[in-house]
């Protein structure tokens, strides 16, 4: 017989059903509070951006009805080449990152890149700045390649070359000052060459060898002057590449740049400086006879300098992609960037290291005629060969 109030009992049974429910309680709103949270951060802005392929344009070509690249002034041809200048989107900006939601789906996309939004942003950079920021380096990427452009095609193109800086120890200290303008260079046995463009200052130096002494002509405070300088070697790149020639050891400011036609780009929305060698090898196609790659879909990167030098950029592993959902056969790469597309090469897409316009242009030609380029691909240059 079992007394009142002993286990097993209905009443007791009863006071152990409510213990358990008033017990669940907690359990239940911590799983509701948990799942509201984490709800709430797939919502909310993150610390991390995801980069990704953008969209590739051909610059040879038309975006709603209108050329992306229009040039007139000079004459023009028509081309069957298609040359797809490549980007890079990001969601996230240097306020704040992109939606939680985005950012796990990015840690199972192969073709997406989460990184912290610091990483790529300082805390006192706002995304005003950082746009305004963008669009001045896109601005001046075009006026760049539409310089080497005209200027390869034979078209006259003018510019100053004012010295912003000589590094102490360099050959120019106590030759030249900050402020000369560099007006023309004579090299051991060559007759002196006026200089009114970047290219045509390299294109001496780039034949003279190292510890040679060259003629500087400048300007200084309206005054005539020249000067004579040991050249100094080129240092090694990022790839142990020594670049041939040699150096006057300044660096220059490149001001007033006088074209001889007017360019415009049908370019919205999209900043940065990485298009410049894109924009000048399908403004020259478009200045030169002929279709410069054929038939060819050629895709590439890189930014570009007046003495048509092709520099490194970001994101290429999502560029490639780009080139290869356009249909690209062909792309062509910074040779600075090559150790970055390694384990990323889409399949029946050829990356090309390049280092400047002529490679580059060179390099399409071939393409399009069907030879292989003089070029190594990224993947003989990561290997050494």
């Amino acid at each position: 017989m079992k007394k009142r109030g002993q286990a097993g009992s209905p009443r007791s049974a009863r006071r152990n059903s409510r213990a358990a429910r008033r017990s669940a309680h907690p359990a239940r709103r911590s799983g509701f509070i948990f799942a509201s949270l984490a709800v709430l951060a797939l919502l909310l802005p993150g610390a991390y951006t995801v980069e990704m392929a953008g969209p590739a344009l051909d610059v040879t070509g038309e975006v709603a009805g209108t050329r992306l690249v229009n040039v007139e002034g000079v004459p023009t041809y028509p081309t069957d080449t298609q040359l797809y200048m490549t980007t890079v989107s990001a969601a996230g900006n240097p306020e704040a990152g992109t939606l939680g939601a985005h950012a796990l789906w990015a840690l199972v996309d192969q073709e997406s890149q989460l990184l912290p939004v610091r990483l790529l942003y300082p805390p006192t950079l706002s995304s005003a700045e950082d746009d305004a920021r963008n669009a001045e380096l896109m601005n001046n990427s075009q006026t760049v390649a539409a310089g080497v452009a005209l200027e390869k095609a034979g078209h006259q193109v003018t510019m100053k070359l004012r010295v912003v800086e000589i590094p102490e120890g360099s050959p120019a200290a106590g030759q030249l000052e900050t402020d000369d303008i560099i007006t023309g260079i004579a090299a051991p046995g060559t007759a002196p060459t006026t200089v009114s463009t970047f290219g045509e200052l390299s294109k001496v130096l780039y034949a003279t060898e190292p510890g040679s002494t060259v003629t500087v002509s400048y300007q200084r405070g309206g005054e005539s002057g020249t000067t004579t300088i040991i050249t100094a070697p080129f240092p090694a790149d990022e790839t142990g590449w020594v670049h041939p020639g040699s150096l006057l050891g300044v660096s220059l400011a490149v001001e007033d740049v006088q074209l001889p036609a007017t360019v415009t780009y049908a370019v919205e929305g999209i900043g940065g400086p990485s298009a410049g060698l894109m924009f000048a090898l399908g403004m020259y196609d478009e200045l030169t006879p002929g279709s410069l790659g054929g038939s060819a879909v050629i895709a590439g990167t890189g930014t570009l300098a007046f003495n048509g030098e092709v520099g490194p950029i970001g994101g290429i592993q999502h560029k490639i992609v780009g080139a290869r959902d356009r249909g690209a056969t062909d792309f062509l790469a910074p040779a600075a960037n090559c150790g970055e597309t390694i384990g990323y090469e889409p399949e029946g897409l050829r990356i090309w290291a390049v280092r400047n316009f002529d490679d580059a242009a060179a390099a399409v030609r071939a393409i399009g005629a069907g030879r292989t380029p003089a070029l190594p691909t990224c993947q003989d240059l990561a290997a050494g060969r």
